[in-house]
């Protein structure tokens, strides 16, 4: 597959497996396997592994990896290390490199007995040592139980480099990168992920935008020096805050993730992460990221995947009867294990799982409602669509998306209208290549998991999913059809202009954002679960519904996550839940709210009373203050809920009305046809109450909830 796959550098690809109570260790060749086959996220700057096992010793040795870039560096690493052994370090073995050029880089491996502080600070003061007019020198791992490899180039190039090409290492945990990070110069091995600090490890994808804050606050802790990128200092916030603080594997990710302020008074995190982050704010993480990190203690081996509250860069997570996963794509953990059950985090929350535990935080409060329908599900409800060997059949096992793209095009030139591809195992760009008159109306049938960019520009054409589908599904697209028989994850119908996607599980964030119509091109996403947030973001026109047909009877939760229709301008959202109205938009913070009221009190605008019983209410959004306050004082205030990109939107929970079931009948009725749902469910969801977001200027405020609720009070 090798020689077939082209090189694109789009992003770090990061990986993450960890093996259940009970089940066999995991070899390498499970790490480099899941990382090559993204190799197209990476360069050839970079790539490594990590090795978490917890061995049977009371206290087993610690083993120090330097990179070191000569003889010379090499001994000063070695009369470092001896410095300390008459402080209670004690060198029990050590590997010297083969050759050891000036100005080349390579790897001295030693073997200590120390007390762990005494550990932490000779390798800390060890790199700052060797960083003076340069680095020459640099320790990379350091623990007792985790086991680093890295260098320059592509993840299977590395391996070899580092013997891990055949299964020669079997741990409880594995971690994989490839790609350098893109703040630094990455070509050096000392650039390259994994980063470690003592018994932690972590690959990265995106920017650490709050590095700065990190920085000072490592070093207001006594850790100075760092090879400079921001990667690093996340596994050195992660030692510092289990080992030395103390804190929790669980209160650590919940601290670095950053939350949002109404998930800091929830169940999900609570007061305790509150004063945490009021107390070690310089701690908290901010960017677009996904990290992956591995710990073990000697008690547990632990795995931790991280999103940033935006969730601008992709992660997804999963578990099989022996394994729990991490990974940037669904295609690497269906490499390993086609029949898994795969879900992606919610923006600003985290998955974590540990060997004896097991899952301790899934990374959503309702993770079933996020759990697609297996293709074997689907085959067997669709058996006339089952695979069978003939001239329209395309087995995409192996080929790179060029090549897929090449033999679909292929089979559609020589006159066939339908074309059937199975094993389709993570290529992008599918159909991006048949946007051709001839062609309109073609299906292209597509069996097992394709990757990003599916149907981009899609002019006209059936894209039928018997799976799951990926991120940036129906870019642009502006005529034909996508169909999904499981989930859709991240950025679904982005500027989605014409046609229809239909979704039968769940989509992730960022769904139909600037969706727009023009004339008679009216686009339109129905999704038979729910969605995260920024629904419908920057929309102007076209239908968005969220179903929640998966759900249980019983649930009451929003099928929706926050910031529905932030900047809306066009077009309308159903959605077949009870949304608060202070999720839907960007409404200012709470708190906010509450000072400017209070400003408008002390100036003797809002009596006692009436300021009292205004902050007494549940939601503070826009509407709610425009019926309750003064006209003067809501002048006042009114400013902070509108600016150039951010206005007022109408969300009202109610029955449609006559237009607006017209408009549902026709859409619903087509996707109820097209996955074989019952007539009875049909009516029951026509008929329910729904959400219906929309521009306030379009609606006008008398149908608005919050208002009716005032009336009604």
């Amino acid at each position: 597959m090798e020689e077939f796959t082209p090189v694109v550098k789009d992003g770090c690809g990061v990986f993450g497996v960890l093996r259940k109570e009970g089940a066999e260790r995991i070899g390498n060749s499970v790490a480099l396997k899941a990382i090559e086959c993204v190799r197209y996220r990476g360069s050839s700057l970079g790539a490594g592994f990590a090795a978490f096992t917890n061995r049977e010793e009371p206290r087993p040795p610690a083993r120090i990896k330097v990179f070191v870039d000569g003889k010379e560096s090499l001994q000063e690493v070695r009369d470092h290390l001896s410095e300390y052994s008459k402080r209670g370090l004690r060198m029990l073995s050590e590997s010297l490199p083969d050759s050891t050029t000036k100005g080349v880089f390579t790897v001295y491996e030693v073997l200590v007995d120390s007390p762990d502080e005494l550990l932490f600070e000779a390798t800390n003061t060890l790199n700052v040592l060797m960083s003076k007019e340069g680095i020459r020198a640099r320790v990379y791992s350091s623990g007792r139980y985790v086991n680093v490899y890295k260098d320059v180039g592509y993840p299977r190039e590395v391996a070899k480099k580092c013997n891990l090409v055949e299964d020669r290492v079997f741990a409880d945990a594995w971690l994989a990168h490839t790609r350098q990070p893109t703040n630094s110069p990455g070509r050096y091995p000392i650039w390259s992920h994994p980063f470690s600090s003592v018994e932690f490890a972590i690959v990265h994808n995106g920017d650490i935008s709050s590095y700065g804050a990190n920085m000072e606050f490592l070093k207001s802790v006594g850790i100075t020096k760092h090879v400079g990128t921001d990667s690093e200092v996340v596994a050195q916030l992660l030692d510092h805050l289990v080992r030395v603080r103390r804190l929790s594997v669980r209160d650590v990710a919940a601290l670095l993730s950053n939350p949002y302020e109404r998930r800091l008074d929830g169940a999900i995190h609570g007061a305790r992460i509150r004063e945490l982050i009021i107390r070690l704010r310089g701690a908290q993480l901010d960017g677009p990221f996904t990290i992956v990190a591995g710990y073990c203690d000697g008690q547990d081996t632990y795995l931790l995947g991280l999103t940033d509250r935006s969730k601008f860069r992709p992660i997804v997570v999963g578990e099989d009867d022996g394994r729990y996963f991490v990974a940037s794509e669904e295609g690497q953990i269906r490499t390993l294990s086609p029949e898994a059950r795969v879900w992606t985090i919610e923006p600003g929350m985290f998955f974590l799982a540990s060997l004896k535990r097991g899952i301790i935080e899934p990374g959503r409060r309702d993770r079933e409602l996020f759990m697609g329908y297996s293709v074997r599900r689907d085959l067997d409800r669709f058996p006339q669509d089952r695979p069978f060997f003939a001239h329209n059949v395309i087995d995409a096992k192996g080929l790179s998306y060029a090549a897929l793209n090449e033999s679909i095009l292929q089979v559609m030139a020589d006159g066939r209208r339908e074309v059937k591809v199975t094993n389709v195992q993570g290529q992008r760009y599918i159909g991006v290549n048949l946007q051709k008159p001839e062609f309109l109306g073609a299906r292209i049938l597509l069996y097992g998991y394709p990757g990003n960019c599916l149907a981009n520009f899609n002019s006209g054409l059936q894209f039928i999913v018997y799976g799951n589908a990926a991120d940036d599904v129906g870019d642009a697209m502006h005529a034909g059809r996508v169909i999904v028989h499981g989930d859709a994850r991240d950025v679904l119908g982005q500027a989605l202009q014409g046609g229809d996607i239909f979704v039968r599980g769940s989509v992730g964030n960022r769904a139909g954002i600037q969706m727009r119509e023009y004339r008679e091109r009216k686009p339109c996403m129905i999704v038979g679960g729910r969605a995260d947030d920024y629904l419908g973001e920057y929309m102007a026109g076209g239908t968005i519904a969220i179903l929640g047909l998966n759900r249980r009877r019983n649930h009451e939760g929003s099928l929706a996550g926050r910031f529905a229709g932030t900047g809306m301008v066009g077009g309308k959202i159903f959605i077949r839940s009870m949304v608060r109205d202070d999720e839907v938009g960007l409404p200012p913070p709470r708190e906010d709210v509450l000072n400017y009221l209070y400003s408008l009190h002390l100036d003797g605008m809002l009596g006692a009373e009436e300021y009292k019983s205004v902050i007494g209410q549940e939601t503070l959004d826009y509407f709610a203050l425009k019926k309750r306050l003064p006209s003067i004082a809501f002048s006042k205030i009114e400013r902070i809920f509108s600016g150039k990109y951010v206005k007022p939107i109408s969300s009202d929970y109610r029955e449609l009305d006559s237009d607006e079931y017209r408009l549902m009948e026709s859409r619903l009725t087509d996707y109820f046809e097209t996955f074989g749902l019952t007539k009875r469910l049909f009516e029951e969801v026509i008929t329910s109450k729904f959400t219906v977001i929309a521009p306030y200027e379009s609606t006008g405020p008398e149908i608005h909830r919050a208002e009716s609720q005032v009336v009604e009070e």
